[in-house]
């Protein structure tokens, strides 16, 4: 299974705004210089955050984008549904019917495969529910907001 940098991106969003310092919002221009992302790219990545409610926009001069729960309720799960990476991981083309016309044996047997990918797919949530993006960072790190992305930004590149 490949799964697209989008849903990656999406993890980074959510641990770069777990770790902003004093929790202040972040501007989608850090986070795409920081992802080396175009910032386009990026705002449609924080459009299904936002819209999935595990990210928090505000548009003023200071605004930007924050959590909208803290880093140990927020799981690789609620990412990955939330930037539409489970929308359809496994559809029926069509085939065993052009390929063997609409025997009971072919019926049975799409339905075992799809069973088969159903019962995948809820194992493979289960894992991504049960990893929390505060188990991904430094103990103590996210609850209290320590890294200033401007400031690293500005000092990788100079400006």
């Amino acid at each position: 299974m490949k799964i697209s940098s989008t849903f990656e991106q999406g993890i980074y969003v959510v641990m770069i705004l777990a770790l902003e310092q004093d929790h202040k919002p972040v501007k989608s221009s850090t986070m795409s210089a920081l992802l080396e992302v175009s910032d386009s790219y990026l705002k449609k990545i924080l459009m299904k955050l936002s819209r999935s409610g595990l990210i928090t926009s505000s548009a003023s001069k200071r605004g930007g984008y924050t959590l909208s729960a803290p880093a140990d309720q927020i799981s690789l799960k609620d990412v990955f549904l939330a930037v539409g990476e489970g929308d359809e991981i496994f559809s029926q083309s069509g085939y065993a019917e052009k390929l063997f016309d609409r025997r009971p044996h072919v019926r049975r047997s799409e339905q075992k495969i799809m069973a088969t990918f159903s019962e995948g797919m809820e194992a493979f949530y289960e894992k991504l529910d049960a990893l929390k993006i505060a188990d991904l960072l430094e103990d103590g790190a996210w609850q209290k907001g320590v890294v200033d992305w401007e400031a690293r930004l500005s000092a990788r590149t100079g400006k």
